[in-house]
C-alpha cells in the first residue's frame, strides 16, 4: 500500500500537511514555479509539543523566504522544488506562489555594453550580484560569441531572456538542478545522438507504468522539413548569409536577420539548430504517471511500446508538472525529441 507523504519548508516553518501543491518546470524556461495551498489558520508545534491557540499561516513567513518541497510515498521523499516565496494570496485557503532560482536573478540590475562577449561570459555576468548566501554555476555547452550587446538597467532574468531575441530562440537555457544553469543546443545534440544533460533517466512501458498516454503523438521530420536562412549585416554594408543544410528536400523557408551573432560559422550552427527544431523526430504530448519514478525536465525517457516497436527509444523530457494534494498525486511528463 502506498501512502502519500510531504515535507514542505517555508522560511523557518515545516508543514506536515497541505491542501495542494502544483510544480512546473520546463527546459525551455529558466523559471520554475510552485503553488502551495495551505489552510489559512494553523497550529504551531515546537519541540514536539503543540502550542496553545492558533496562528494566521500567511503571517509566519514573508516574501523571499526559502522554500523546499519534498514529496513521495511511504516516507521515501524526493526533492521536487527548491526556491523562494514570490507572493502570498492571503485568501482562504492561503496560496503561496513560489519561484525557483530565477527569483534571485530578478533582484539585480546592470547596465553594460560589449563589442564582443562569449555566451558563457554573458551568462556569468547575468547571474553575478545575487544574494551571497546562494550561488549559481553556469554550464555552457556552446562556444558562441555575441557582438554589440547593450544592457540598459536590466535584471539578470531579462538578460537571459534576451537570448531568445539574439539567437532566434535557438538557445536552450534552464536550471537542470537548483543552482546549476545549463545553456546550449538541444535539437542538434539530439540529432547527433548526444545526451548532453546527463542528469537522469526514467523508463516507461506504455500501458503498464503510466496512467495515461493518449495525448502522445508521434512526430516524423519528413512531414515538415524547413530550410533556415540567417543573415547578418556587416559594418561595410555587405550581407553575410548562411543556410541550414540538414535536409536535402524542404517544404518551407524560415529567414531572419541576426546582427548580434559574430561569425558565419555560428550563423550556420544556429540555422541547423532551427531546422532541427522545426523538423525533429520524436513525440508531441504528455505521459501521465505517478510520483514514482521521479523525473524532471532534461531527463531521458526510455519509452517501450509493445504495440509499436519502431517507437521504442530514448526521448528527452521537455517539461514536468506535478500535482499533489488531498485528492492524490500525479506527474504530467511532456515528451520531446528523440535522441538520435
Amino acid at each position: 500500500m502506498y501512502v502519500l507523504n510531504s515535507d514542505i519548508t517555508i522560511g523557518n516553518f515545516r508543514f506536515s500537511g497541505v491542501n495542494a501543491v502544483c510544480i512546473n518546470k520546463s527546459m525551455h524556461s529558466i523559471m520554475e514555479t510552485a503553488l502551495i495551498t495551505l489552510p489559512s489558520i494553523a497550529k504551531v508545534s515546537k519541540n514536539a509539543k503543540v502550542l496553545p491557540g492558533t496562528v494566521i499561516t500567511g503571517t509566519q513567513f514573508k516574501d523571499g523566504d526559502p522554500v523546499c518541497i519534498q514529496l513521495g510515498y511511504n516516507g521515501k521523499l524526493n526533492t521536487e522544488f527548491i526556491g523562494f516565496v514570490k507572493q502570498r494570496n492571503l485568501n482562504m485557503p492561503l496560496e503561496v506562489v513560489c519561484e525557483g532560482y530565477s527569483y534571485l536573478l530578478r533582484r539585480n540590475t546592470s547596465t553594460a555594453f560589449w563589442k564582443t562577449i562569449s555566451l558563457k561570459e554573458y551568462l556569468q555576468f547575468a547571474v553575478s550580484g545575487i544574494d551571497l548566501k546562494y550561488s549559481i554555476k553556469v554550464v555552457c555547452d556552446l562556444d558562441l560569441v555575441l557582438c554589440n550587446i547593450l544592457i540598459n538597467n536590466q535584471s539578470g532574468f531579462e538578460m537571459i531572456n534576451n537570448l531568445a531575441t539574439y539567437c532566434d530562440g535557438n538557445i536552450s537555457c534552464f536550471f537542470i538542478t537548483p543552482g546549476v544553469l545549463w545553456c546550449g543546443l538541444y535539437y542538434s545534440n539530439c540529432a547527433a545522438g548526444k545526451n548532453v544533460f546527463n542528469i537522469g533517466q526514467v523508463n516507461y512501458r506504455l500501458g503498464f507504468n503510466v496512467l495515461k498516454n493518449n495525448t502522445l503523438y508521434e512526430r516524423i521530420n519528413e512531414n515538415d522539413p524547413v530550410a533556415v536562412i540567417y543573415r547578418k549585416k556587416l559594418s561595410t554594408g555587405a550581407i553575410l548569409l548562411q543556410s541550414s543544410d540538414v535536409f536535402s528536400v524542404v517544404g518551407s523557408t524560415h529567414t531572419r536577420l541576426l546582427n548580434t551573432i559574430n561569425s558565419a560559422e555560428e550563423l550556420k550552427l544556429l540555422a541547423n539548430e532551427k531546422a532541427y527544431q522545426y523538423s525533429y523526430t520524436g513525440y508531441e504530448g504528455n505521459i501521465v504517471s505517478f510520483l514514482e519514478p521521479f523525473v524532471s525536465a532534461g531527463y531521458v525517457a526510455n519509452i517501450q511500446d509493445s504495440r509499436y516497436a519502431d517507437k521504442n527509444g530514448n526521448y528527452v523530457v521537455e517539461s514536468t508538472q506535478v500535482h499533489f494534494g488531498i485528492q492524490g498525486a500525479k506527474r504530467i511528463v511532456e515528451i520531446g525529441a528523440r535522441i538520435n
